[in-house]
């Protein structure tokens, strides 16, 4: 069988979203196709290829060593067809710089608006384009090359292949609520913080395992009065109504706190600092991105000043 004929760009991108997401539906989302039709396109897959891609355990779907083979060129070959139709979209008429940046939610509110702003005035024709999302939806982008580059925590090594990070600075878990809250007066053991709802990262979010295991190690536990988002706006809301308490990345609600809009309560989080910083693939950056990362090394440099690391 000629698999060259056989295998379509369909089934390439479905397999991509799926290794990444470990989900059939998360893919199809990513596609904007239905769940079922991403699950015939694996299976389609898997026939052609005569061998099984994925393993099942729970609601998650596990790829194997010929997955992980697959995804290596399925990837570089998605990028290199991207890269020429580009260049043809673009032979009709004269190319306009673009640069497309992914931002985690630590930093998609402070870091990367300034350092924005002072590559747009570096560089006014410059299209820039930012997309905002959990990690494993900006780090798939970024490897098949639909991204320049992802701002945000470090994501988990096993997510880091053929990726680099330079970091930008330090950062850790903090826990914010409303002022007036009745924890916000002074200290209190850990176990207080299961009398009040918790709001904190989804699953797929790339801080979500620091969250997880801060709260182990105090014997905590997952909280069942829960809600899940990294949406800034939604879970500022809900505290403004409530008692509730945000688990998020210190850098989120800086901005809110020192606003006097809200409070951090006095948790210490020292074990789990971690490093903010710049992911890109590993061939070398475009121009553009380098004018970028020199923009970001400098808004950490005026946020250092204004508000230090604590």
């Amino acid at each position: 069988m000629d698999l060259l004929a056989s295998i379509t760009l369909k089934h390439l991108r479905c397999f991509v979203e799926t290794y990444h997401t470990h989900s059939v539906a998360d893919a199809a989302e990513a596609l904007g196709i239905t769940q079922s039709a991403a699950s015939r396109r694996i299976t389609d897959l898997e026939t052609l290829l005569a061998t099984q891609l994925f393993t099942r355990a729970g609601r998650r779907l596990v790829p194997n060593v010929t997955a992980g083979l697959l995804l290596r060129h399925a990837e570089a070959a998605l990028q290199k067809l991207g890269t020429g139709l580009d260049l043809i979209a673009g032979a009709g008429g004269p190319a306009r710089p673009t640069l497309v940046v992914g931002a985690l939610p630590t930093v998609a509110a402070t870091l990367v608006p300034q350092a924005v702003l002072q590559l747009r005035a570096a560089v006014p024709d410059l299209l820039i384009r930012i997309e905002t999302g959990s990690g494993d939806q900006l780090l798939p982008r970024l490897r098949s090359g639909h991204l320049d580059g992802v701002v945000g925590r470090m994501a988990a090594v096993e997510h880091m292949a053929g990726l680099r990070f330079d970091p930008l600075f330090m950062d850790r878990l903090a826990f914010v609520a409303r002022v007036g809250h009745p924890l916000s007066h002074g200290k209190f053991p850990a176990s207080a913080l299961s009398r009040f709802p918790v709001i904190m990262p989804p699953e797929q979010a790339v801080i979500r395992p620091v969250v997880d295991r801060f709260l182990a190690a105090r014997g905590i536990g997952l909280p069942d009065d829960r809600i899940e988002t990294t949406a800034e706006a939604v879970a500022t809301a809900i505290l403004r109504e409530t008692d509730a308490i945000w688990i998020i990345s210190r850098g989120v609600a800086e901005a809110a706190v020192a606003e006097g809009r809200l409070v951090f309560l006095p948790v210490d989080t020292t074990d789990t600092i971690g490093s903010i910083g710049l992911m890109q693939r590993s061939d070398p950056p475009a121009p553009e991105m380098i004018a970028f990362a020199d923009c970001l090394r400098s808004s950490v440099m005026q946020r250092d000043r204004h508000m230090p690391f604590a």
